[in-house]
């Protein structure tokens, strides 16, 4: 370009012509879709021995402040254990934009900041894929995750605060691991903890009544699948899955680092290992999870589950590179395994992570709205993954099914374990919340839905469509008011679920509300999408309830139900109690519903009692020890 080049200036403007018109024009800048930022290899010690940062692809969205302050997550670094603040990390500075964010460290809380952020939103992003649906916290709400909230040898998640809290202290004088001697640990550096706190966030948002502890698999369940999440990110990382492969030639089941969780944490406790791992209990066995009482012991006997039918469908997997490799042996020669093979190797185990996950993470939508046990997590994913994949034709499910069996894990009220017994119940009476008196006009919220797919639209952007004046323009559009929509939509259902009481595993005596709206598009292996509105209805029974007691624990029915675009009700998860009136059982179906509740209501009772009698505060304390029960109080026990 020379100097009598014509150079576009859209700020010059003269009195009479306005804005000059440029010789060429540009088209304007796009923001970036993706924005990378470094993280420690796992914690600031696996750093340290191996030499490796890693990094995070997280979506690129607008952060409204340094904090980093985002549309789902903002970082408040304030230490209350030394009332100070720390500076906030501004990750939109070009300098930080040009070198994916500041350098990981210890010493610098901004750092701090920007791990905590990332970690988040890369989990925040997974379960969006696999959920199919863009994520939102209740009514628009932001989490807080505080990198220096306290001191101490703990994280965890406060519901009440909308915020995750991350400790730290000084490394065991005796038996550090391969820290210093009162060297202090952060556990927000840990991606692991953070991504096993966050998904606690998640799961909550998903399941809120699953915070209630009415059956010794719920807190658990709510632990294995945070410690899946925490796991499974790590296959996120190729370069850590490359060099497990490398390392072990291909045995991952001896790859400690890659399958172990929070390490540094571990060690520096003075544990001398890890704080869990995928594979510390090769025995495959029901006898751990049969003897297990706290939720992280009966949580990990479902995560070792989950990896021994990951690691047999990865080996399943490789078979015939390991054949073309061998010459049809199967056997590999001693020494280093080819680049070639590492690399397409680590591809069938990033792949089968993804997909093992990918039917965990989506059994959501398909598990009770209360009182989950791991056997009904066997029937929602056996469900889920069944009206995707039909077929499956790499034997995934029953892969599954069958290491969970082996560890004690499966449904009581199912025949057998095949796919047809262990699907959820589909109704007989062709339910449909578009049809009958009450109905359901579902058109709004799977509009909403469709738009919130747009990666730069606005969540439930319900804006209604704009009306052309005589010029032809259209004036500015109305500002969205989504939660009006769905607050109407919700009216409609729960009148409709009154009407069908019966039907849904619900008493028609007592008042039904509406927990919860959620409309998916997910992927099948045909490659269409397939839309689905999951719907959650909550009944509380205070009839059944100790009027005797000080705040007693509360007594709920609640039914999910997974319906078509056109309002076919597909399948019906219930989670009844008795009917208040038996006269009300007039067929089949209610009897068992009725049956079911009356099991059910003895069990929690039991349960309950079991909690009470194990009470360790004080006898006069008046209120129930299920109201005490919280996260900061499981995890006081391990830590994270």
């Amino acid at each position: 370009m020379d100097e009598t080049t014509p150079v576009a200036d859209h700020r010059a403007t003269t009195p009479a012509t306005g804005p000059r018109t440029p010789a060429y024009s540009m088209g304007s800048i796009c923001p970036p879709a993706r924005r990378r930022l470094r993280t420690f290899a796992f914690d600031p010690m696996s750093t340290r021995l191996t030499g490796r940062f890693l990094t995070l692809d997280i979506p690129f969205e607008r952060i409204k402040n340094p904090g980093p302050d985002g549309e789902l997550v903002q970082v408040v670094d304030y230490d209350a254990s030394r009332d100070k603040w720390y500076a906030p990390i501004d990750l939109n500075d070009p300098y930080l934009l040009a070198q994916d964010g500041i350098r990981p460290s210890e010493s610098d809380p901004r750092a701090h900041q920007q791990v905590v952020y990332a970690v988040a939103m890369s989990v925040l992003e997974r379960f969006e894929r696999f959920m199919g649906r863009r994520f939102r916290w209740h009514r628009e709400q932001i989490l807080r995750l505080v990198p220096h909230a306290f001191e101490g040898q703990n994280a965890y998640f406060d519901p009440q605060r909308r915020a995750v809290l991350f400790g730290y202290y000084r490394a065991d004088a005796e038996n550090p691991g391969a820290n210093l001697p009162h060297q202090i640990i952060f556990t927000c550096l840990s991606s692991d903890i953070v991504a096993h706190e966050l998904t606690h966030a998640i799961v909550h948002r998903i399941r809120r009544l699953y915070s209630e502890s009415t059956h010794r698999d719920v807190f658990a369940w709510h632990e294995a699948v945070a410690d899946l999440m925490a796991l499974f990110q790590h296959f996120t990382h190729r370069d850590v899955v490359l060099d497990a492969i490398a390392t072990t030639s291909g045995e991952l089941g001896k790859s400690a680092g890659l399958l172990d969780l929070a390490r540094e944490f571990g060690e520096s406790t003075g544990r001398g290992a890890a704080l869990r791992s995928a594979i510390r209990n090769p025995d495959r066995t029901p006898n751990q999870f049969l003897a297990a009482r706290e939720p992280h012991e009966l949580g990990a006997c479902f995560v070792a589950a989950v990896f021994d039918a990951y690691l047999d469908a990865y080996q399943s997997a490789i078979a015939d590179l390991l054949r073309i490799a061998t010459g049809g042996t199967g056997v590999l020669p001693p020494g280093h395994l080819h680049p070639d093979l590492v690399s397409r190797i680590a591809d069938e185990a990033v792949r089968t992570a993804d997909r093992i996950l990918g039917m965990v993470v989506r059994a959501f939508d398909y598990l009770p709205v209360v009182d989950v046990r791991f056997g009904d997590v066997v029937r929602a994913i056996v469900t889920a993954d069944r009206g995707l994949y039909p077929e499956d034709r790499q034997h995934l499910r029953s892969t599954l099914v069958e290491a969970l069996r082996r560890r004690g894990i499966w449904p009581t009220s199912v025949r057998s374990l095949t796919d047809e017994a262990l699907v959820w119940h589909q109704p007989d009476t062709g339910l449909n919340l578009g049809r009958g008196k009450p109905s359901v006009d579902l058109s709004q919220v799977i509009l909403s839905a469709s738009r919130d797919l747009d990666p730069i639209g606005h969540a439930g952007d319900l804006r209604t469509p704009p009306v052309l004046d005589g010029n032809g323009s259209s004036p500015p559009p109305e500002p969205p008011n989504t939660s009006s929509v769905f607050r109407e939509v919700a009216k409609e259902i729960t009148a409709w679920a009154r009407s069908n009481a019966l039907q849904l595993g619900l008493d028609p005596k007592f008042p039904i509300s509406c927990g919860g709206i959620h409309v998916s598009y997910r992927r099948a292996g045909d490659r269409l999408p397939r839309p689905e509105l999951a719907i959650q209805l909550l009944q509380r029974r205070a009839d059944l309830e100790d009027p005797k007691q000080y705040r007693p624990p509360a007594i709920r029915a609640g039914t999910a139900l997974v319906a078509r675009a056109d309002g076919s009700v597909d399948y019906i998860i219930a989670k009844p109690l008795p009917l208040s009136d038996p006269s009300m059982v007039t067929d089949d179906s209610t009897r068992e519903f009725h049956e079911a509740g009356t099991q059910r209501l003895a069990e929690m009772t039991e349960w309950f009692e079991q909690l009470e009698s194990a009470d360790q505060l004080s006898p006069w304390t008046a209120e129930h020890a299920i109201h005490r029960l919280s996260f900061a109080t499981i995890h006081s026990e391990t830590g994270a």
